[in-house]
């Protein structure tokens, strides 16, 4: 009874715990990287960072120069990424970069895939491509092969350290936040119930997430939100409310119900509202 009570709570938490990490949340990434010896890459380091379908990365490495009594050398270079699909646990997406290998410049391109797991901040990935080398002689084209583990950190909602709009940061002549632009026509009431409408949505997307990821553990999952108060400050928004689960151990057959209350946080997006975060109690 006490271990399916504490995996309800854990997948509680995971379900929850997702709203504060939206589509639009920043990532800062991480990464250990080899070639495995397919190419010139022994090991090295990247440190990149991502939001939404968008990246970019700045990396190091030490590289072989496969020649008998010559050192290898140092390559440093810096790409962008671009996801061109996400299906659960699986992305793939395509890069392009370029950087400087020994006293050569180097442009590659390729494609890439990362896998990662739920609950757990590290993800492999391994990307392919071509790359060409300038040597003063002659480019040099070859095969390009990165293999790599990446820690992620969660640093938030970039658009937040950009520069203030008027209209978007809701505020007339240098003065205090006054809420929706008016072409949205809402009163505060509406502006409330969009609110409450932005956070169920965001909640039914991360339990039913939560309910396909840990589909092996448990059947019959189910859930209710309950929108409590809403109170809005300009761009800002908090709900308070709760979510109750219920579900069906696969291993007991014990069926249990719960409930966690919680406040969500929102900021304005045109006429509506975004999740940006979460908060248990």
């Amino acid at each position: 009874m006490r271990k399916t009570r504490w995996l309800t709570a854990l997948t509680a938490a995971a379900a929850l715990t997702s709203l504060a990490t939206p589509a639009q949340a920043a990532d800062l990434r991480l990464s250990a990287t080899s070639s495995v010896g397919l190419t010139c890459q022994i090991a090295g380091g990247r440190a990149g960072l991502q939001e939404g379908r968008f990246g970019g990365f700045i990396e190091g490495a030490y590289c072989t120069s496969n020649v008998q009594g010559e050192s290898g050398r140092g390559a440093f270079g810096a790409g962008l990424t671009f996801d061109v699909f996400d299906a659960g646990l699986v992305s793939g997406y395509v890069l392009a970069g370029g950087g400087v290998q020994g006293n050569s410049t180097v442009l590659f391109a390729g494609v890439g895939a990362r896998a990662g797991l739920d609950l757990v901040p590290v993800e492999g990935f391994v990307e392919a491509g071509v790359q060409r080398v300038n040597t003063v002689l002659q480019p040099i084209y070859g095969p390009r092969l990165t293999v790599g583990v990446t820690y992620r950190v969660n640093v938030g909602d970039l658009s937040r350290y950009a520069g203030p709009v008027p209209e978007a940061a809701g505020v007339a002549g240098g003065g205090a936040p006054v809420g929706a632009p008016e072409q949205c026509n809402l009163t505060p009431q509406e502006d409330a119930a969009a609110a409450s409408a932005a956070t169920v949505a965001a909640a039914r997307e991360a339990l039913s997430a939560v309910a396909s990821s840990y589909s092996a553990g448990f059947s019959s999952f189910s859930y209710e939100v309950n929108v409590g108060s809403v109170s809005i400050s300009g761009n800002s928004a908090t709900v308070s409310g709760s979510v109750t689960i219920s579900l069906t151990s696969r291993a007991s057959g014990q069926r249990t119900t719960d409930t966690y209350p919680g406040t969500v946080n929102l900021v304005r997006s045109g006429c509506g509202w975004s999740a940006t975060g979460y908060s248990r109690g």
